[in-house]
């Protein structure tokens, strides 16, 4: 494939940086991917987090969204949205919405495109899982003062097997709300979820039937509706969207062609695709050197992506379900691989990869 034919590498339509600063939170999730809580103070200083944002920027990503930890407790959160909007960047938020309220949302109003506010069911279901009797009233109260200065809004929905029912409630809340977006998102067996993994993963049959309630949910239109599953054979088709996959040099390529989303951890530590990814397909860290690793990375770092990307792409013809989840997908993957089978200077064979 001519270098001018290549456009981007991954399903999603704008390049995304996931930030997650900060693994401190106001709450201890029992489900939380990132085990954040009270209790952790592991964070990013915020002029570091902003250099890389800078050099980010240059290499093709427009939009900026943060989650944690609780990003709205994150001691630089003011810094960093106004610094990512000065560059250009469309900035979203993720947070369970207790912290908003005050300064904060003069500081949303100015800098933040979309605040989505977590979900994990109807209200005795989000508050068992958020660990608080509190935890719904925190929701209710942000959404309030959100929509008071009509600031645009929506809510991300973990889907588990105790939440699955809930869904036409969550559509008929969010709506009611005057929320622009309901994000459908699967229960992940990360972090402090792996410890409940048995009760809340979701099925091959639960996953047939998110698919269905949200399409069903989305007919209504009064919202927009986003799923993070998709049939398998839609996934296999869109193969040739990962660039990294046909092409023989990546070095003249921005990061974003090649990476999207891009996750930078409360350690500095970026990985492609998703929190959670195996620490051996780290692409740099957001330090004074990051330009030369993002460098580097292109020259050799980058096959291990393609490794990944292959192994994951193979592994769905003997999937067992008709719908899955992509990224976490990916994450699962990503900790079966043996780079000691292969150099990372070498290419395999194009025709091993692309078809």
């Amino acid at each position: 494939m001519p270098q001018t034919e290549l456009q981007r590498s991954g399903f999603m339509p704008a390049r995304v940086i996931h930030l997650h600063p900060s693994r401190f939170c106001n709450l201890a999730c029992k489900h939380c991917y990132s085990a954040s809580g009270p209790q952790e103070r592991l964070h990013l200083p915020p002029a570091q987090v902003i250099a890389a944002l800078e050099v980010l920027r240059g290499e093709g990503y427009d939009v900026l969204s943060l989650s944690g930890g609780e990003p709205t407790l994150y001691s630089g959160f003011e810094q960093i949205v106004r610094s990512a909007a000065s560059l250009g960047f469309q900035v979203n938020l993720i947070s369970n919405g207790a912290p908003i309220g005050g300064h904060l949302l003069d500081v949303i109003a100015q800098y933040v495109h979309l605040t989505a506010i977590s979900l994990d069911g109807a209200p005795a279901t989000h508050n068992e899982m958020r660990g608080t009797a509190r935890a719904f009233d925190y929701v209710e109260r942000a959404v309030e003062r959100l929509s008071a200065l009509k600031l645009q809004f929506g809510f991300s929905y973990c889907v588990s097997r105790k939440s699955l029912a809930d869904m036409p409630w969550a559509y008929e809340f969010a709506a009611s709300a005057g929320a622009k977006l309901l994000q459908f998102h699967p229960f992940a067996a990360t972090g402090r979820g792996s410890q409940m993994a048995e009760d809340n993963t979701l099925s091959s049959a639960d996953f047939a039937r998110l698919y269905v309630l949200s399409k069903l949910l989305e007919a209504h239109k009064q919202l927009a509706v986003q799923l993070d599953i998709a049939p398998v054979e839609l996934i296999r088709d869109l193969r040739g969207d990962y660039l990294v996959l046909s092409a023989d040099y990546v070095s003249d390529l921005s990061l974003g062609d090649m990476v999207s989303p891009l996750v930078i951890d409360e350690t500095g530590m970026m990985y492609p695709f998703s929190y959670g990814i195996d620490p051996r397909l780290a692409i740099a860290k957001v330090d004074a050197n990051l330009r030369a690793a993002i460098m580097a990375y292109k020259v050799a770092g980058w096959h291990r992506l393609r490794l990944l990307l292959d192994r994951a792409f193979a592994a769905l013809d003997s999937y067992n379900g008709e719908f899955i989840d992509w990224f976490y997908h990916l994450v699962e993957t990503s900790r079966t691989l043996d780079f000691s089978l292969s150099s990372e200077s070498i290419l395999l064979p194009d025709s091993l990869y692309y078809e």
